[in-house]
């Protein structure tokens, strides 16, 4: 798994300035609080996605995404230069760039988000995109019309990509139906089966596994994200595969495994200053080793994936104890990343 000639990976999706206020309380109707801390910082799915793969440095990631032409748009393009995001394939257009104002009180969070003038543009992807030059592709199911656009063509091209299902959106089936990875969280899924999770994992896997056969029947791979519950991970690619590791991981600990299709629930045990962006730090990092898998020519099978799972898992654990969605993203110099990339290298 060297990283001398690492995957190239294009993120799509949205890129917002981020306002976080810490706050004691909530404020009711018609109240004047006042907030602990300000800060602003990059943010949106797919910018922060890639920003975690960027710093984890197994992957060749470029964003693809439109921001306004204002002071704010300058902002997010210089912050994730600093990054070593690629952004050449940034649409700039006349208006203002999608924000999001944030309230943490304790380990919630609330949003305010203000979209973006428009979205990207299927003429910009047509005339700018050398998508035959990636490896993989992932969308945040913002910017639905080019995204529906590209995801047929990675299908032409034979282009595998990965989808973030957070909540019903424009095009998300279309995007869904040919999609390799699908990450998703417990309020989708049980929405789209309208059905609540129950306190049995094995129904709860059961229910996944039917939702995902449903509106995703060629994914390979399939995660169902938890919050401080953990994840429930689906190998789809080897049905037949039965294996189980037998070693004990303290961080994070395995709890339970399941054998018709192979899941790992998995728990974080950190200090929650800030989930901002959890979710998107545990998708970068996971997509970043299972894509570097692949192309480091071994299988996803049970070892690989719970290291892939492990890796992901610590990213997101370190992210929610510092505020903002980026600033406690690690580096690969991380003694435990490190430790698990090894282990992928040398079996």
């Amino acid at each position: 798994m060297s990283n001398n000639n690492p995957p190239k990976i294009l993120c799509v999706g949205i890129s917002t300035m981020d306002t976080i206020a810490t706050l004691d309380n909530y404020p009711n109707a018609d109240e004047k609080v006042r907030s602990k801390t300000l800060q602003h910082f990059g943010g949106g799915n797919a910018a922060n996605t890639a920003v975690a793969m960027a710093r984890l440095g197994r992957s060749d990631v470029h964003l693809l995404t439109a921001i306004g032409n204002d002071a704010n748009g300058d902002s997010i393009l210089k912050e994730l230069k600093e990054e070593k995001v690629g952004m050449e394939y940034v649409e700039r257009y006349e208006g203002n760039s999608p924000w999001s104002y944030i309230m943490v009180v304790g380990d919630t969070r609330t949003i305010i988000h203000q979209p973006a003038t428009r979205d990207l543009s299927i003429d910009f992807v047509k005339h700018h995109l050398p998508l035959k030059d990636f490896h993989a592709v992932h969308f945040d199911c913002r910017h639905p019309e080019a995204a529906v656009y590209l995801s047929k063509q990675c299908v032409d091209f034979n282009i595998p990509y990965s989808v973030d299902v957070e909540r019903p959106r424009d095009g998300l089936q279309e995007l869904m139906k040919n999609a390799s990875v699908i990450i998703c969280n417990s309020d989708y899924c049980s929405k789209a089966l309208d059905q609540p999770l129950s306190n049995d994992e094995e129904k709860n896997i059961e229910r996944f596994k039917q939702m995902i056969s449903i509106q995703a029947p060629n994914a390979s791979l399939a995660i169902m994200t938890r919050g401080s519950s953990g994840s429930y991970l689906l190998n789809l690619s080897n049905d037949n595969d039965d294996e189980h590791l037998e070693a004990e991981f303290s961080e994070p600990k395995v709890e339970k495994r399941c054998s018709t299709l192979w899941c790992d629930i998995l728990r974080q045990d950190s200090e929650i200053t800030d989930t901002t962006g959890a979710g998107d730090a545990f998708e970068g990092a996971f997509l970043s080793t299972v894509w570097n898998i692949k192309k480091s020519g071994l299988d996803w099978n049970n070892k690989t994936l719970s290291h892939a799972l492990r890796i992901a898992t610590r990213v997101a654990s370190l992210k929610i104890a510092r505020t903002g969605a980026r600033s406690g993203l690690p580096r690969q110099d991380d003694t435990f990343i490190m430790e698990e990339f090894k282990s992928i290298e040398n079996p």
